[in-house]
């Protein structure tokens, strides 16, 4: 008899065809792996391959951008997208997939196939666009192409699209762990793509807006107003110029032109204005036509601008467009020179002209003829037609991206694209910027044009001196007045000032204000460490602290703003700034604890 516990003929069998399942599933499981690994490794060697020879393209396309060659640059991109497109397919598979789960190994797979893949979407994206821009060469010169803008405007979001996409998922890769060739690949094309994928972002809303805004549907009333950088405002400086421009179907015309004098200034406010801005900057902001960009809301800017120019005309403004003077400068790259009577105006002399020698040189009369003949003979060159439309673009993307620029619109869908990009006004730009931003504002008190001769540096940092898990952020402003120090006898009063606001001439005072993310808390502002009253609301939905500051010639202060705020860990805010005739140096502080 067989006992109880002992193993039968039948059970063994069992357990011998069990073995012999299991080692046939590891033995497939293994050919598997193995055909799997050879597959993978197969494809790698020719996406490899496809990877290689994108790169001598990149390099050709670089140059055709450059050249303005757009025939070229679109059998480029068509060839870029031919090899992006087999390199996605090599590491689009799901046994690549899987095979990016192997340690060791799948870092450097899922970064070949991002890097694929983007390259892919932003190829496929870009082709419809430069076939467009390909035509752009054989516009009339009588009139601006706005079906040509029209046309744009798909194709140039899609490509903005495809920018931002590849520009985050190629952030998200961890290069460290990456093999070196790999790593310092996708680096470069990370940082290309970076540096690319801003200015398409902030150029598309305008080519969106602009063809409403110029005429495309029935004549539009296009009013520019001209900010002057010698005397400080927040949104650039003061308007010390208007001209009109009536266009139609793409014809512009320059129908009217005049300046602050026309708008003698009101006792009380035009129309009715916040009570946190008239705080902020009393109501001269809005008594003043030349203070309506003290505002950081640019829709309020244009709704003062607005109801000033109704006291002139009945052609209300559909469209208003701001410009400081280095956007004018700008222009003039794309344009070329302007030949004037008095000599050639060009994008290098423009400022020293405009925001110097206009005032030293001629009276205040002979100023307003000499700006009139200056926005008559640059707009129309730039209206001409005969300019090259990428390069336009091209010379305008720093001014927009520096506030320099900003636009609005009496249609109220245009007006919602353009309040949601850089063109909405300061505040718009801060509202865009990425979480923890601040802002900082400059409007002049001196009432002259001492602009030029104030040096400004900014810094911004943050300090943990808390322990509810808050953080202080300290914004410092550094003002030097490089005027000589026999300034305020050797100016024009209209430049010195002349004392009129009670400021000695050849001094400057500035109202210096700080904008805060909107749930950060006042801290206290000091100068030279010295603490001083402020004020201190909450203005276009952000907390602002604004004080009053004058240096005398040769003179440098330093203004500490402080707030409390939730902050990320690591995170360092970054900081904007009133566009400045030129750009503030901005460093990065390790400031104490108050």
């Amino acid at each position: 008899m067989t006992p109880p516990d002992s193993p039968t003929s039948g059970d063994i069998g069992r357990k011998r065809k069990t073995r012999r399942n299991i080692l046939l599933v590891l033995t497939g499981a293994l050919v598997a792996l193995v055909g799997a690994t050879a597959w993978v490794g197969i494809r790698a060697v020719l996406l490899k391959s496809e990877l290689e020879a994108m790169l001598p393209v990149a390099s050709r396309i670089e140059e055709a951008v450059g050249t303005r060659d757009l025939s070229g640059l679109g059998d480029l991109v068509g060839n870029l997208r031919g090899h992006a497109a087999q390199a996605e397919a090599l590491s689009g598979d799901p046994i690549w997939r899987i095979a990016e789960l192997i340690p060791g190994l799948g870092a450097d797979l899922t970064a070949a196939r991002v890097v694929s893949s983007s390259l892919h979407d932003i190829a496929t994206a870009a082709g419809p666009l430069v076939d467009v821009l390909a035509t752009a060469n054989t516009a009339g010169a009588s009139g601006l192409d706005l079906e040509l803008l029209a046309r744009l405007g798909g194709p140039l979001q899609q490509t903005s699209t495809a920018f931002s996409a590849a520009e985050t998922d190629l952030a998200r890769l961890d290069t460290s762990v990456l093999v070196p060739q790999l790593a310092s690949g996708v680096e470069r094309l990370s940082a290309t793509v970076s540096a690319a994928a801003q200015p398409i972002a902030t150029i598309t809303p305008a080519v969106r807006a602009l063809p409403s805004m110029l005429g495309a549907d029935g004549p539009s009333n296009l009013l520019v107003m001209l900010q002057n950088n010698a005397e400080l405002r927040t949104g650039g400086g003061i308007t010390g110029a208007f001209a009109m421009l009536r266009s139609d179907h793409g014809t512009v015309t320059l129908v009217d032109q005049t300046d602050p004098g026309e708008f003698p200034g009101l006792p009380q406010p035009i129309a009715a204005v916040p009570e946190s801005t008239t705080e902020l900057f009393g109501d001269q902001f809005a008594r003043f036509v030349q203070n309506t960009s003290m505002t950081p809301d640019f829709a309020l800017t244009a709704d003062l601008v607005s109801a000033w120019w109704k006291t002139r005309s009945d052609q209300a403004p559909d469209a208003i467009v701001s410009l400081d003077m280095p956007a004018v400068a700008a222009l003039l790259k794309a344009t070329g020179p302007v030949q004037l009577p008095a000599g050639e105006l060009t994008a290098d002399n423009f400022l020293q002209v405009m925001l110097q020698d206009v005032y030293t040189a001629l009276d205040r009369d002979e100023q307003t003829a000499f700006q009139q003949q200056v926005t008559a003979a640059v707009f129309a060159s730039a209206l001409s037609g005969d300019v090259d439309a990428l390069g336009l673009m091209e010379a305008l993307a720093d001014p927009v991206d520096d506030g320099r620029v900003s636009l609005w619109s009496a249609d109220p869908d245009i007006e919602e694209l353009l309040r949601e990009s850089a063109y909405g006004g300061p505040s718009a730009r801060q509202a865009d910027a990425e979480p923890g931003a601040f802002a900082v504002y400059f409007n002049d008190a001196t009432t002259g044009k001492m602009g030029p001769f104030l040096d400004v540096a900014l810094g911004i940092g943050r300090a943990e001196c808390r322990s509810d898990g808050l953080t202080d952020a300290v914004v410092t402003v550094t003002l030097t007045n490089t005027a000589a120090a026999d300034a305020g006898t050797t100016l024009p009063w209209w430049v010195s000032g002349g004392g009129i606001e009670g400021v000695p001439p050849g001094d400057i005072a500035t109202s210096v204000s700080v904008a805060a993310p909107t749930d950060s808390f006042f801290a206290g502002v000091s100068i030279d460490g010295e603490q001083l009253p402020s004020t201190d609301v909450k203005d276009a939905g952000y907390p602002t602290s604004a004080v009053t500051v004058t240096v005398h010639p040769g003179e440098t202060k330093t203004i500490e703003y402080r707030f409390t705020l939730e902050l990320d860990q690591g995170l360092v805010p970054s900081l904007l700034h009133t566009p400045l005739i030129t750009d503030p140096e901005i460093v990065v502080t390790n400031p104490s604890c108050g």
